[in-house]
């Protein structure tokens, strides 16, 4: 999501960082440029303008006529106009009632059924107890869906009792409650349009369960009808949040903005892929400072958190100070980047890291995968010590990773060089060795770049 938006006002402020003078024409040329950016992106007409009112209004203040860069405090500006048009500061849940209700809803076909999964694996991996259930009483499929979903993530599925909506609800949120459950997410029917009938069914639904969060699910792909679908929700049911899904697909991320300005209504996660674990909590700073190409360093460190097996990285990095770090450790780390969502979706969030976006579609994680699939067809003591690896062997292993024998040659050649280096990592050299093994250790053809890296 924003791919276009973040590379278009990445390049303007890369125009405006270090000038050591900006002046009123410099600045309407400016706005201009990210008036047409914004625009392109499917940001609304109306938001458009309020952003570059609030814009031109700060800019041309005192504040940046003092400052010996002009650039950077403008930049400063459009961050944070960005991050109040985004919903201002990042809110969470209200989770405080046992059990706290999460009413989904949303038009057939947005993804709430998937939406209900995600956000159920992402609360447990919080530390809550959450249950789900379905109250489209017309379509068993759907019902079918939310139990597969419930299974997937391990999560327990209630079945409410009653011949409505409403009392399908109120009947699972008792069970909830008896099973001493945290959360109960509660997945509402959809519709292929907005319909009167479906808004009076949300709205029973709502007010018998006292629902503490009532999230809208939207499609980004929809554009500017994500818009329309929500100002119709939210003066039917009041809502508390939206949930863009499919942001993956969506490029211009122009919903989002127009959404959170237009309503309201801010959004709290975002669905980033197909994959159960492709979902986000959606913070309005940290995703500004994204489309500005100024990365996210609290979301890499979180992403990292989430990715990163602590007990293992302690282990590798106390084999590795003890020179013993071979095969094993090495798969093992790179399906801890897999696990962190691959190459690419970091090179996103690392500051001064603002690489075109077609050049971040070149990075292939496949590579990795390969050198991982390599490694686990090996036996333990292969993993070990490689250098039993002989020409049977390598055929072997070869033929079980679905690789070639050259392939696996250049593999066993780039760790012996790494591992060479890592035994010479002490004191301050370290850090210089390090540059140089990310140099060498190069994708499979052997550059300067890691595994899947575009040549530029």
């Amino acid at each position: 999501m924003f791919n276009s938006l973040s590379e278009k006002l990445g390049n303007i402020a890369n125009k405006l960082r270090g000038s050591a003078r900006v002046s009123e024409a410099d600045l309407d040329a400016t706005l201009r440029e990210m008036r047409m950016a914004l625009l392109e992106a499917d940001v609304a007409l109306p938001v458009v303008r309020h952003l570059m009112s609030e814009v031109r209004e700060r800019a041309l203040g005192a504040e940046v006529a003092k400052s010996l860069q002009p650039g950077q405090v403008i930049i400063k500006i459009l961050n944070d106009a960005l991050a109040d048009l985004l919903g201002g500061q990042r809110r969470d849940l209200n989770l405080s009632k046992i059990p706290s209700v999460i009413l989904l809803c949303g038009l057939q076909g947005a993804g709430k059924t998937t939406t209900a999964g995600k956000l159920a694996r992402l609360l447990i991996g919080q530390g809550k107890k959450v249950a789900l259930t379905s109250v489209d009483a017309t379509r068993p499929a759907a019902r079918e869906q939310l139990q597969v979903l419930a299974g997937q993530v391990d999560v327990p599925y209630i079945a409410g009792d009653g011949a409505s909506a409403a009392a399908m609800a109120k009947s699972a949120v008792k069970q909830a409650g008896r099973d001493g459950h945290h959360v109960l997410i509660l997945d509402t029917a959809g519709r292929q349009v907005v319909d009167d009938e479906l808004m009076a069914e949300i709205r029973e639904v709502a007010g018998a369960v006292g629902a503490t969060e009532r999230l809208l699910v939207l499609d980004a792909m929809t554009g500017q009808t994500a818009l329309q679908i929500a100002e119709q929700f939210h003066s039917a049911v009041n809502m508390s949040g939206c949930i863009l899904t499919k942001t993956d697909a969506d490029v211009r991320g122009g919903a989002a903005l127009s959404v959170a300005h237009s309503t309201g209504v801010p959004v709290r996660y975002v669905g980033t892929g197909e994959k159960i674990d492709a979902f986000e909590l959606f913070d309005p700073q940290r995703m500004a400072g994204r489309i500005l190409g100024q990365g996210d360093v609290v979301g890499l460190v979180e992403k990292i958190q989430a990715g990163v097996d602590e007990e293992q990285a302690q282990k590798a990095a106390d084999r590795l100070k003890k020179g013993q770090f071979d095969l094993g450790d090495f798969a093992e780390q790179l399906g801890q980047m897999q696990n962190m969502g691959g190459m690419a979706s970091m090179l996103k969030m690392m500051p001064g890291m603002k690489l075109p976006q077609d050049a971040l579609d070149q990075i292939d994680d496949k590579p990795i995968k390969r050198m991982q699939a390599m490694v686990y067809s090996m036996t333990p003591k292969e993993r070990k010590y490689p250098k039993l690896m002989n020409g049977s062997r390598k055929r072997r292993v070869a033929m079980g990773s679905g690789t070639s024998v050259p392939e696996l040659n250049r593999m066993l050649k780039q760790f012996a060089q790494m591992q060479r280096m890592m035994k010479k990592m002490k004191g301050g050299k370290g850090r210089r060795m390090l540059a140089q093994m990310m140099g060498k250790f190069g994708g499979m053809g052997g550059g300067g770049m890691p595994p899947g890296m575009p040549r530029m």
